[in-house]
């Protein structure tokens, strides 16, 4: 197993979080269905096991925490939709370079699919290589539409470079850390 350090930090100003309602709806929801009861939620299919294990997969709390701080493998793309709209923060190397804007990061090597970054807050984006390590953090957005983005960011993207991601889940980068070492 592979462990990272930071050893220089290159982040971009940190927008304010979003998505603190959904932590505190999230956190409420896991609460209430806990209080229940061991036998409270099998009637609708929902046991107290069930509500703790993803209690346990998807870190919540109120005091503005990522709700996922790890490596972008298996772990994380098993929990991806429900991480929608949340503040994340991911571990990976730099798969593609896209533009000054966007980039790829790549999955473990267990087949977990390249994921879009989009951070055009900063310049950081512009400093990556493929094959780095980085730790980004932002939100998971459920959606690539070329047009939503582009507005949203001010930006003007190349709509070919960009056709295959349509439709897809992203991160929208809040902060690009180029300053990640992996040690062995």
């Amino acid at each position: 197993m592979t462990t990272r350090t930071r050893t220089r930090s290159t982040t971009a100003a940190r927008r304010p979080l979003r998505g603190l309602v959904g932590v505190g709806g999230a956190a409420a929801l896991a609460l209430g269905l806990g209080a229940c009861g061991d036998t409270a939620g099998d009637e609708d299919g929902t046991s107290v096991e069930d509500v703790n294990e993803a209690e346990s997969e998807v870190e919540v709390d109120g005091a503005g925490d990522y709700a996922y701080d790890g490596l972008y493998d298996t772990s994380y793309a098993d929990q991806q939709d429900d991480l929608i709209g949340q503040e994340v923060t991911l571990s990976a190397s730099v798969d593609e370079v896209l533009d000054d804007t966007s980039f790829t990061i790549a999955g473990d090597g267990s087949g977990v699919e390249p994921l879009l970054v989009v951070d055009a807050g900063s310049d950081t984006a512009s400093m990556v290589q493929p094959d780095q390590e980085v730790d980004v953090s932002g939100t998971v957005e459920e959606v690539f539409v070329l047009t939503e983005v582009e507005a949203d960011l001010g930006v003007d993207l190349d709509d070919e470079l960009y056709a295959e991601w349509e439709g897809q889940t992203y991160l929208s980068a809040d902060a690009v850390d180029i300053g990640v070492e992996e040690d062995s």
